[in-house]
């Protein structure tokens, strides 16, 4: 991919020596850091912070009691060598062990991307070595075996990108570009009797002429979370977005996952196996390179339900109620609507127990074509809300906001 390769060039000229160990000691989940709410923290602890000359390449990766993880960083080994790594560290003796390569990685080879099957007793991971591109460990009683390649069958003319995502069935979704489309699609190889299949574009639900890249695919194939460039982002590079699967097996057209996440731009999504938080790395001011940044899961649900009441929204002669800006929200959003013909509204906003909160408009007038309410939601607990347009004639559409601390 043209414009990730001069990306990860220009980072990767940096130096640092790695870390070794994290100095604060603990034996709980996750490094023992604080978990998020709404509002999305960095992970790292200071430790493992990416410094002037190394990076995070991934988001963590966490076994299902999230007691040892396993993360990428692109490492400056010489002035001629350099390239992604994978490192791993549990707890062990009650402790956090020290920082370490895994015992089936091979750091003379660009590896990346390590994925846990939702038992957490198979990883995938992408390597360079010669023998394939995706690999396969699974966890026996002495640790874990070594590294069996991947057969993924793709399509003449088409490369491998460097990223893949795994359900529970063991079908992998994975990025590929080829010189007449370099911007990358998501495609997907079904295993089937023991076989990965041809890998098959995922559809122009989701692809567009523009890169989709980094999948995270529920295990349940329930919702798909990938990077794109295309119009209407938020941050920088790139946003993540997310598509829902309906109940007739489509997927929903994809939407921006909000500007708690996108705010300076998002890539290497990954949910957590118990589908509590959300990774994706970006950096933020006070970062020196790419961190990991996390926040809680539901966020997925809200955007979930978003897109609900849009697939249930049935077009008017009347009106559009468009998307508040910014959502998630936290001091104030601007409602957007627009009308074909002069007329009478009304405008409640609503908490989930389906309570009005307050009239944002009530019984007033406004003229055709596009309008905006500045709302102040600073006052309001965090959460999710409906806000309803009403006109004098009883025509009605609903849209969800969140609000965040």
């Amino acid at each position: 991919m043209k414009k990730r390769n001069a990306f990860i060039l220009i980072v990767g000229l940096l130096t640092i020596p790695i870390p070794l160990m994290l100095p604060a000691q603990n034996n709980l989940p996750y490094l023992g850091q604080e978990p998020p709410g709404m509002t999305a923290k960095r992970f790292p602890p200071d430790s493992l912070l990416a410094g002037g000359n190394w990076w995070w390449h991934g988001s963590p990766v966490f076994t299902p009691d999230g007691l040892e993880m396993f993360w990428t960083e692109y490492v400056h080994y010489s002035p001629t060598n350099e390239h992604a790594t994978l490192f791993t560290m549990k707890v062990e003796d009650n402790n956090w062990s020290p920082i370490q390569h895994p015992p089936f990685g091979n750091i003379d080879y660009f590896e990346n991307n390590p994925v846990l099957s939702v038992t957490g007793d198979t990883l995938y991971f992408f390597s360079m070595k010669s023998t394939g591109v995706y690999h396969m460990v699974t966890r026996t009683s002495s640790g874990w075996s070594e590294p069996v390649a991947l057969l993924v069958p793709i399509p003449s003319g088409f490369s491998f990108g460097l990223e893949i995502a795994v359900n529970r069935y063991g079908d992998l979704y994975i990025e590929l570009s080829s010189q007449t489309n370099p911007e990358p699609d998501i495609y997907v190889s079904r295993y089937q009797n023991g076989t990965y299949q041809m890998a098959q574009n995922f559809g122009e639900e989701v692809n567009t002429d523009y890169a989709e890249w980094g999948p995270f695919i529920d295990p349940d194939d329930q919702y798909l979370i990938f990077s794109s460039n295309r119009p209407g982002m938020i941050g920088q590079q790139f946003d993540l977005y997310i598509s829902f699967k309906k109940e007739d097996l489509s997927w929903t057209e994809p939407i921006n996952m909000g500007f708690e996440v996108n705010s300076t731009g998002a890539f290497f999504p990954y949910v957590t196996l118990d589908k509590q938080y959300l990774f994706f790395n970006t950096a933020r001011p006070g970062d020196i390179g790419y961190n990991p940044y996390w926040i809680s899961a539901e966020i997925i649900d809200s955007l979930h339900t978003v897109v609900g009441i849009k697939e249930q929204m049935k077009p008017t002669g009347l009106l559009k109620l468009l998307q508040n800006s910014p959502n998630p929200c936290r001091d104030q959003t601007t409602i957007l609507f627009e009308l074909e013909k002069p007329t009478k509204i009304s405008i409640g906003l609503y908490n989930q127990s389906g309570c009005k909160i307050v009239d944002l408009v009530r019984d007033e007038n406004y003229q055709t074509g596009k309008q905006e309410i500045i709302f102040d939601v600073s006052k309001l607990q965090s959460g999710s809300y409906t806000y309803t347009l009403i006109t004098e004639s009883g025509e009605r559409i609903s849209q969800k906001m969140l609000v965040i601390e």
